[in-house]
């Protein structure tokens, strides 16, 4: 299984727990309620070992919502639905619970890296918001 594959596998359950759907691998629907991931860069070596490298992989979510420009809680709810997302990244860093990069690899971390999700768009309609938040999993990969 690539790193790709085992990375869709990790944050599946999870999608379909908070929006009951696929999670779309390298595409970004803009449909309400999809959740995308996108890959940034994997294998970047951080340090170099005569026996392997610790490595770093990168990847985004973006989260369609509902977007609205009335006096509501529309946004609102959409921002805190996306926070959520990365509170939960950030609670199986704590938990060690890990994605499966295979048996050469020994994942110690994933992680946000923002102290929020940002909204990176609205579509033309004006309807759709899309949030994301940026992570990385950092491992050690043997050679």
């Amino acid at each position: 299984m690539s790193k790709h594959e085992a990375m869709q596998t990790y944050l599946q359950d999870h999608v379909t727990t908070i929006a009951g759907r696929v999670l779309d691998f390298n595409v970004g629907r803009p449909e309400v309620e999809s959740i995308s991931f996108l890959t940034q860069y994997a294998n970047k070596d951080i340090k170099r070992y005569l026996s392997g490298a610790i490595r770093e992989y990168g990847f985004a979510i973006l989260i369609q919502k509902p977007y609205s420009v009335d006096n509501d809680d529309v946004n609102m709810l959409a921002m805190e639905m996306a926070q959520g997302f990365q509170d939960w990244i950030d609670e199986q860093n704590k938990a060690k619970n890990y994605p499966d990069f295979g048996t050469s690899c020994n994942v110690t971390r994933i992680e946000s890296m923002q102290n929020m999700p940002n909204l990176s768009g609205i579509d033309e309609s004006g309807t759709v918001a899309q949030y994301m938040l940026q992570c990385k999993v950092t491992y050690y990969e043997a050679k």
